[in-house]
């Protein structure tokens, strides 16, 4: 897997991840440990989720990505109404693989609040480990 800068790569910056290899929940949420500073950045950040090892999303499921805000770094954070969200399905009579560094998805962040964390669901049992990390987006 290419962690490094690189044409083509996915560049994943010095402590820029929301969390390195965060087990999928089964049937609960779960909210990434880290809160980045994202702030008023006009659509140039982008939240990217990979595979760290083999990831599955079983036939008919799905895993859903939204975004989570606070104006202070340690306050408490919450969902943000109308912010997009990104969900990735599992295959309709099989189950979505997801090799070890393989782009699961990308997700723009809205402007928004000072900080930012991530928050991953299921509605089935998805299997595996993510890497949540920030970009920016190349304009």
């Amino acid at each position: 897997m290419n962690k490094t800068f690189g044409y083509g790569a996915e560049n994943r910056w010095h402590d820029q991840y929301f969390e390195k290899g965060i087990t999928l929940p089964g049937s609960a949420g779960v909210v990434c440990a880290n809160a980045l500073a994202v702030g008023q950045h006009h659509g140039a950040l982008a939240v990217t989720l990979v595979a760290d090892g083999a990831v599955s999303i079983p036939a008919a499921k799905k895993l859903t990505v939204t975004i989570q805000g606070s104006d202070a770094e340690g306050g408490a954070f919450a969902d943000i109404a109308g912010a997009p969200e990104m969900s990735v399905s599992g295959g309709a009579g099989a189950a979505t693989i997801f090799g070890d560094g393989e782009t699961i998805g990308k997700l723009v962040l809205p402007d928004m609040a000072a900080f930012a964390k991530i928050k991953l669901t299921t509605d089935g049992a998805a299997t595996g480990k993510v890497d949540v990390f920030l970009n920016y987006l190349a304009r």
